[in-house]
Formats: structure tokens, C-alpha cells, sequence
């Protein structure tokens, strides 16, 4: 039996594999400074939206240029999304992902494959993050078949599988907060509170907001070293004198980052996004400077002032919600509708585990609120609601309990499984076509230049795919010539829906329930 249960878990994470290197966007080479803005690297290839350029950029001039500032053709590869101080050109994003992605880029550069190698360390996150939700439920009490499915939905049936084959933050965000949880439910020993302090501090350089998303599992860890005794009389409160020292575990990203702050725009304390952007860059090379500032127009220090607490307003909370849940081209409803089921596995959980429970859904309600009043909480152009790809990771992990439950009744069982197979047939969609969906009020403005109606939804994905389109490197390089864009995504569909589905019909017939 246990030969069996390891045969069957490396078969599926073979495929898992398969299915991410099936669909990892990409084309042959490795860009250098003098094609690097050429349109078969930008928009119509993969490096297509500011906020994956511009991560790739400051690795790029890291890993090439040795400097931190970015050299003119840099500059407005990764505009506009680019800041300009010191009268340098530098990055405006967080730059954890682009040092981590580094190693990738540098062993995909020896075979003529430096852009792939650099999105796949990104895609390995991933695959590392349905791991660890896969062991998580388990730990919470899940059976083996209900944590595979709910790991597998988490990657191939949110947005999260189409910002796996691509450059962003939000995996690795993701796998440290699920890292956290994982070294917790696992000891108590006080190096779990060192891990979760060192993964803390190294969010806040992968994504400044982390900070917040990252508390209720913190203070978790915190709880650890500090007991308190309450008697009729006092109130008796005692540290663990080594607890102290967990702390050191967070002090090295942050100098790091501070560092990073430093040598890049000279102001340790001043995050790389509160610096002005550089929207527009002319043809001597200088940002253009504009009497009248709208959001579209370069903003200077002397026209508009940044705050990292700025972007965040309550006045666009409401707003915010209806686009991450409800709204066509953002919501969680249209992209991701099993990931809203798990929220019924609270009901089916252990007792015993009601402070990771705590945690789920205060890390859950965070991300979705400070998102939701965030200045622009469609993210750009963008495939769904990638902000809540954390938020997504965790609500696999209750949705593996709500699994045993809903298949063990034949309405609930089909019910589920056409969700599961609608979920997973969108995103695989959006995996292997494009990102680059514009939000519903941009739509109605560009309408006015194209003559058409914009879609915003994955109909536009579709469309993508109707004209013969992928992005994926594999069919590019190997199945374009022999297979249309329709043809592979049905075949990467089948592959992707294997696991999860044979898994599923499998709960159904052996109706055995983990006992609560």
C-alpha cells in the first residue's frame, strides 16, 4: 500500500510538472539590450504587461549591467512602470523575485533560453505551493485524495496557473505564507518561530503589502514563545528567554532590502513604489515632464507626493469587493468559483485545529481587504484577480475538508465536479493564451480607438485562442506547425483535468469520511 500511495504521488507530480512546462510562456533566446524592446519580446511575447517587465528588468541589469540603476534601453523597456530618481532610472517594484528568478535566467541563458529559465523558478513556486497545501490539509485533518484535488484546484483552477508560467510576485508570496503555516502545524519547537519570522521579514521585499498579509501567522508564531497564567490574583506572563533570539531569523532580509533601498535611489527607509514614475520617456532619454498631472501622465516629486500608505483609500472598498468577487472581468465568481466552496469546510473542521482555522481566515480577510481598497484593485491588465492568488492558496486548504463531505452525496458530487471542470477549463484557457485583459472601464475607452467591443473577460482569452495564439513556449517552438492553438489546449486541458477529476469521481465511489 504505501508503494502504491508513492507511485501515485510521483505520478502526480509528474504531471503537475508536465502541465506547468506545457504551458510556461516563452520563446527561443535570451533578450540583450539591443532587441529587448522589440515587440516579439513585449507585447507580443512574453514578457507583455509592465509588471512582469519590470521585474525581469532590474534582473536583467543585476545580472548583466551589475548595477541597479537601469541603462536607457532598460528603462523604457520596463516603463511605465519605472521610477525615476537621482536623475536614474530604477525600478519601481519590490526586488526579491527579481534576485530570486536570477539563478533561472543564468542556467536557461547557457541554452539560448535566459527569459524561460527565469520564468520557471517562478513556475517551481508553484508547483512547491501545491505541495504544501497538499501536505497542510492533510495536516488539518483532509484525506489524501481531498488534498490532492484541493492542491491541484488551487494551481490549475484559479488565476494562479496563469501567473505560474509567467514573471510576478504572487507565488512566492504565497509559498511564504503557506511555508509559515506548514513549519507551524508541524512543531513548536522555537526554530518554527525563526522560520516564520525570517519569512515574514523576506515578504515585505517580494511585495511591500505582505507586511500585513503576513501578521496573523506571525503573531502565531509569536504566541509561541509567551505563556500567560491567569489566576483569581494576577496576571502572570512569561517570554521564553530563547524565543528572543527567533527574532534574528527576520533581521537579514530586512538590512538586506534596506541595503537594496540604498545603493538603488539612496534612501534606505524609502520603498522603491512611493518613488515618482517615469510614465513617458523622450527621445533624448529624459521623463517628460507635463504642467497638467492625470493618472496616465508622468508623475514628478514636484506634482505628486507617494505614500506607501497612499494607495490605500476605504472610500474604494466597496468598489474594490464587487471587482474582486463579483465584477466580469476581475471576479472571483467568474475565474475561480471552486476556491468559494471551500468556505464550507469550515463547518467540517477538527476542533483542534481552530487557531490555524483563525489564521486562514484572517490572512484571507486582509488580502481581501486591503486589495479591495487599493488604488487599483483590477491590478492593470490582467487575467483575473491575481491580487488574490494568496487568498486562493489558503481557501484550497478548507476546501479539501469541504471535498470529503460534498462527494459523498450525488447532487453536492455534480454539483462540485462542474464548477471544478468550468474552473480549470477558464484558467488553462488563460494559462497558455495572455494576461493582457483590460478592465472594464479601460475596455469602454479603448472601444472608441478599436470600432469594437473590448472583452475583458476570458471570452478575449478565447478570442486569443480562436486566432491561433499561445504564448506557451513548447507550442510555439515544437506544435505550432503541426497542432492548432485549440488542438493544445484541449490536449493540455484533458491532462489538467485528470488528477482532479479521477480523484473526485474516486471520493465519490469509495464514500469513506475522515472522521471529524
Amino acid at each position: 500500500m504505501k508503494i502504491t500511495h508513492l507511485v501515485t504521488k510521483i505520478l502526480i507530480c509528474v504531471i503537475a510538472i508536465t502541465v506547468l512546462a506545457l504551458t510556461l510562456r516563452g520563446i527561443k533566446g535570451t533578450p540583450i539590450e539591443s532587441n529587448i524592446n522589440d515587440p516579439i519580446w513585449k507585447d507580443e511575447g512574453p514578457l507583455e504587461l509592465s509588471p512582469d517587465r519590470g521585474r525581469f528588468a532590474l534582473m536583467y541589469s543585476f545580472v548583466e549591467n551589475k548595477s541597479l540603476q537601469f541603462s536607457l534601453p532598460i528603462a523604457r523597456f520596463a516603463a511605465p512602470d519605472v521610477a525615476y530618481s537621482n536623475g536614474q532610472y530604477v525600478s519601481l517594484f519590490a526586488p526579491a523575485v527579481s534576485f530570486i528568478v536570477a539563478p533561472g535566467y543564468l542556467i536557461g541563458k547557457l541554452f539560448g533560453l535566459g527569459q524561460v529559465g527565469a520564468f520557471a523558478i517562478n513556475a517551481l513556486f508553484a508547483f512547491i505551493n501545491m505541495l504544501l497545501i497538499w501536505a497542510i490539509s492533510r495536516k488539518i485533518g483532509a484525506s489524501r485524495t481531498a488534498a490532492i484535488v484541493a492542491s491541484f484546484a488551487f494551481l490549475f483552477a484559479t488565476p494562479a496557473f496563469a501567473y505560474a508560467v509567467t514573471l510576478y510576485q504572487h507565488h512566492l508570496t504565497t509559498f511564504l505564507l503557506l511555508l509559515s503555516i506548514y513549519v507551524l502545524l508541524k512543531t513548536d519547537r522555537l526554530w518554527s518561530s525563526a522560520v516564520v519570522f525570517f519569512c515574514a521579514a523576506l515578504s515585505i521585499p517580494v511585495d511591500n503589502p505582505n507586511a500585513v498579509f503576513m501578521l496573523p501567522v506571525s503573531l502565531w508564531a509569536l504566541s509561541r514563545l509567551v505563556s500567560v497564567l491567569k489566576t483569581k490574583t494576577q496576571l502572570k506572563i512569561t517570554v521564553k528567554s530563547l524565543g528572543i533570539l527567533t527574532a534574528v531569523g527576520g533581521i537579514i532580509p530586512l538590512v538586506l532590502f534596506l541595503s537594496f533601498n540604498q545603493i538603488s535611489h539612496g534612501d534606505p527607509f524609502k520603498l522603491s513604489g512611493t518613488l515618482p514614475a517615469a510614465k513617458v520617456i523622450d527621445t533624448k532619454g529624459e521623463p517628460v515632464r507635463t504642467p497638467v498631472v492625470t493618472e496616465e501622465t508622468t508623475l514628478t516629486p514636484e506634482t505628486k507626493k507617494k505614500t506607501a500608505t497612499g494607495f490605500f483609500k476605504s472610500r474604494n472598498l466597496v468598489n474594490g469587493f464587487y471587482i474582486h468577487s463579483i465584477s466580469p472581468d476581475r471576479g472571483t465568481i467568474v475565474f475561480a468559483p471552486l476556491m468559494l466552496i471551500g468556505f464550507f469546510g469550515l463547518i467540517y473542521r477538527k476542533k483542534a485545529h481552530r487557531t490555524v482555522t483563525m489564521v486562514l481566515l484572517a490572512s484571507i480577510g486582509f488580502i481581501v481587504l486591503l486589495y479591495s481598497m487599493w488604488g487599483d484593485p483590477w491590478g492593470g491588465w490582467a487575467f483575473g484577480s491575481r491580487y488574490l492568488i494568496p487568498a486562493y492558496a489558503l481557501a484550497a486548504i478548507l476546501l479539501s475538508l469541504a471535498l470529503d463531505r460534498f462527494s459523498k452525496k450525488i447532487i453536492p458530487f455534480l454539483f462540485v465536479l462542474v464548477v471544478l471542470i468550468y474552473s480549470i477549463s477558464v484558467n488553462t484557457l488563460g494559462a497558455i493564451t495572455s494576461n493582457r485583459n483590460p478592465p472594464e472601464v479601460e475596455a469602454i475607452a479603448l472601444q472608441e480607438i478599436t470600432n469594437r467591443i473590448e472583452p475583458v473577460s476570458f471570452d478575449r482569452n478565447l478570442e486569443f485562442l480562436q486566432d491561433n495564439r499561445s504564448k506557451s513556449y513548447v507550442y510555439q517552438e515544437y506544435f505550432s506547425d503541426t497542432l492548432l492553438a485549440t488542438e493544445y489546449y484541449v490536449i493540455v486541458l484533458m491532462l489538467t483535468l485528470s488528477v482532479p477529476v479521477i480523484g473526485f469521481f474516486y471520493m465519490f465511489f469509495t464514500r469513506k469520511i475522515p472522521t471529524i
